[in-house]
């Protein structure tokens, strides 16, 4: 019996404890039921709160009552010849509802008057009448003709008021611009560098009217949106979509204001680099430009330096400058980023090996001016002028008007033979050899070649000609004839014309230039002078043949 009644002791505690797991179960959920409210709604008129209602009402929520009421306000607002007076209340079973002649606007309820406060329907509904009178008479106000007139009187007068904004402006721009002209050269004298010039009074007083055109513009374009705004604020019809248009515009601007605002110190820095950058890129290209038309002397500068090394620079101020920049670009954090950078810098490293050595190459062959622009030069087997150097190849024109691309890697290890730097000083020597027997005098052979060289055109007087025995063979002798030229571009033409003069002096005075070998087996024939120098009794001489007595 003992153990029955423990039994059933520990089933009604276990009932119990279920009971009451359960009833702490059920307890929020139920108090969540009996606090739950349904949201209070407002009608709305030119951002003015009206009337509120704050329960459902006839299967209509708050949200649904406002609504109707709303467009029943609307319909009443858009007939002119509405009675404001007619807005009266009237008790019902519910509360107490306004009504507008025989149309019902809202009903006030008990309960809206309870959640508004410690008064009755009926007070709440007249002040709810009173305000609804008040907004409707405004609008039929403003929709009547007279305030339509006073709209369009006021439009007419913002638009005189534009006109003579537009005339002012206008005036006051061409009176400053006409000043701004008559500084020019007087107060607009411009920017100098010694002798070169860094910004002159024309271009200074360019800038200066562009700016006052730029000031203009805006001004103009100010005016005419407040124009514009002003003029929609003048008509109920179209003040809704002046607000909206401000509003509009006002929130994506202020949403891209605060991402500026966000972002705004690293933008800084970026501009900042970005107008450092172009800056000192101007000033090396001013600077550089300078030093080539020689305005700026550098001691120890070449001037023909100044262009590659206003390129060399650049590249420099560039690449520093995207250095520095792109930390501060966003999503250079990004792996993407990383990873696409970090393919190009392969991609670039293994393809560029080749074109990095001849970059190489030509910047050493610029500071080292083995040869400049127009100049006369044989590079390896190619002899012509240079009409081009870059920082890959170096382009020469043959005197057959052939234009060869030589890469810079190959310049730099060929050899390289400069015509033209001792052409322009007139000390570029043109030299050619003849070989006269020993049956004529030195003497003689000297003379003329000398004054065959004299008389060349591109060959100058001083210093004179002068004549090199170079060697003394078995059968006859090697003379070399040395002049002095200081055109290199005519060392073709200046050879032949040499030629030409030395085959006329010496077939003048009778002297072959030949081999004794062929002097010595001559067999009768004629010699080859031409027949103008030789004599009109001339015949070839035979054998001569002579015995002599043992």
């Amino acid at each position: 019996m003992l153990k029955s009644t423990r039994n059933a002791r520990n089933t009604v505690s276990l009932f119990i404890l279920m009971s009451m797991l359960c009833s702490i179960t059920c307890l929020p959920s139920f108090t969540q039921n009996e606090e739950k409210k349904e949201p209070p709604a407002a009608v709305i008129v030119k951002g003015k709160r009206l009337f509120a209602v704050f329960t459902s009402h006839e299967s209509l929520n708050p949200k649904q009552r406002v609504e109707n009421a709303s467009n029943i306000l609307r319909q009443l607002a858009s007939d002119p010849n509405f009675d404001v007076a007619s807005i009266k209340t009237a008790e019902s079973a519910d509360g107490t509802s306004i009504l507008a002649g025989d149309k019902l606007v809202v009903t006030v309820t008990n309960a809206d008057a309870k959640a508004a406060g410690d008064r009755s329907s009926s007070q709440l509904a007249r002040d709810y009448a009173a305000k609804i009178r008040l907004a409707l008479a405004e609008r039929i106000q403003e929709t009547s003709s007279q305030s339509i007139a006073q709209g369009l009187a006021m439009s007419a007068g913002l638009t005189v008021l534009l006109v003579l904004c537009f005339a002012v402006i206008a005036r006051s721009g061409s009176y400053l611009c006409q000043r701004v002209r008559n500084w020019e050269g007087v107060r607009l004298k411009g920017i100098r560098i010694q002798k070169a010039e860094l910004l002159g009074p024309k271009s200074m007083t360019e800038l200066v009217l562009s700016g006052i055109k730029l000031f203009q513009f805006i001004l103009f374009v100010l005016l005419i949106l407040c124009y514009s705004f002003q003029i929609l604020l003048q008509f109920p019809t179209t003040q809704g979509t002046a607000k909206a248009i401000v509003a509009n515009a006002l929130v994506p601007l202020s949403d891209i204001g605060e991402e500026v605002l966000a972002y705004s110190p690293s933008l800084l820095v970026l501009l900042f680099i970005f107008v450092a950058s172009y800056a000192l890129v101007s000033f090396s290209a001013f600077f550089f430009s300078a030093v080539s038309d020689r305005s700026i002397t550098l001691a120890d500068f070449d001037p023909d330096w100044g262009e590659p090394t206003y390129k060399i620079v650049r590249f420099l101020i560039i690449a520093l400058g995207m250095m520095i920049a792109l930390p501060y670009v966003p999503g250079w954090e990004s792996p993407a980023f990383k990873q696409i950078g970090l393919i190009l810098g392969i991609l670039i490293s293994l393809g560029s090996t080749g074109a990095v050595s001849h970059v190489i190459a030509g910047t050493v062959l610029t500071y080292t001016n083995a040869f400049k622009i127009g100049e006369r030069v044989r590079i390896g087997d190619v002899t012509g002028d240079v009409v081009e150097k870059t920082l890959f190849v170096t382009r020469l024109s043959t005197p057959k008007n052939e234009i060869v691309s030589i890469p810079n890697n190959n310049v730099l290890s060929a050899h390289i033979t400069n015509y033209s730097h001792q052409g322009k000083r007139g000390n570029l020597i043109l030299y050619t050899s003849v070989t006269i027997g020993y049956d004529v005098p030195s003497k003689q052979v000297d003379e003329l070649l000398r004054s065959a060289a004299e008389e060349c055109s591109y060959v100058l007087k001083e210093p004179a000609p002068f004549v090199l025995q170079t060697a003394l063979n078995d059968f006859h002798v090697s003379y070399e004839l040395n002049a002095f030229t200081n055109d290199a571009q005519r060392i073709p033409k200046t050879y032949s014309e040499i030629h030409e003069k030395i085959r006329d002096k010496f077939d003048a005075a009778n002297v072959e230039i030949m081999s004794p070998h062929y002097t010595s087996l001559r067999d009768g024939n004629r010699i080859t002078i031409p027949l103008d120098y030789l004599p009109k009794d001339y015949s070839p001489e035979g054998f001569k043949v002579e015995v002599k007595k043992v």
